[in-house]
């Protein structure tokens, strides 16, 4: 299956820390970047693992759900920054 690279976030407050990624935008096999839905992406992670991935450092770090207080989330695999990936991409264009 496919692996696409998320490229942008998108949050309610782009300043705010608080604030969960409410879509990704992920570069297509045709160059193109898509804007998806939190929800949609949660369930195309479940359907594969390695669906979606951020580059980091010259490292491919993959999305995974993770589940807090019985809702889902979406945040990269943990790796040497400690810190979640995708929080690091810039906001993406509506």
């Amino acid at each position: 299956m496919a692996s696409y690279q998320v490229v942008c976030i998108t949050k309610p407050d782009v300043d705010s820390s608080h604030e969960h990624i409410t879509q990704i935008g992920y570069k297509g096999t045709d160059g193109l970047v898509y804007l998806i839905s939190v929800k949609t992406a949660i369930e195309r992670i479940e359907k594969n693992s390695k669906e979606f991935y951020v580059s980091a450092a010259n490292e491919t770090v993959y999305v995974i759900v993770y589940e807090r207080d019985n809702k889902k989330f979406i945040k990269t695999k943990p790796d040497d920054t400690k810190k979640d990936n995708l929080l690091k991409l810039r906001q993406c264009n509506k």
